[in-house]
């Protein structure tokens, strides 16, 4: 399964779109943006580990990635076919 990427909204949240229009949030939390890009590749600065720069590196990442594909992990695989069968 495919997912795009998308965000921020106002909030400042990132979600993966799936294929039926569906959204999985991806960050909702300013700890978030780490996680969410290395899903896109990021990989953390060497020889940084002041937290507030890593989020900074990885928001970074994510802003130059909006609309791009990636193959869903398993745990968003997972929250879309529950969601959709939850609509059926």
């Amino acid at each position: 399964m495919k997912v795009t990427l998308s965000g921020p909204d106002d909030l400042g949240r990132w979600v993966l779109h799936n294929e039926n229009g569906l959204a999985y949030p991806l960050v909702e939390r300013h700890e978030d943006h780490i996680a969410a890009a290395k899903l896109f590749g990021w990989s953390p600065p060497k020889g940084v580990s002041d937290q507030e720069k890593l989020v900074q590196s990885a928001l970074k990442w994510l802003r130059s990635r909006i609309g791009a594909e990636i193959t869903a992990p398993p745990h968003v695989v997972l929250f879309f076919r529950e969601w959709e069968g939850d609509e059926g």
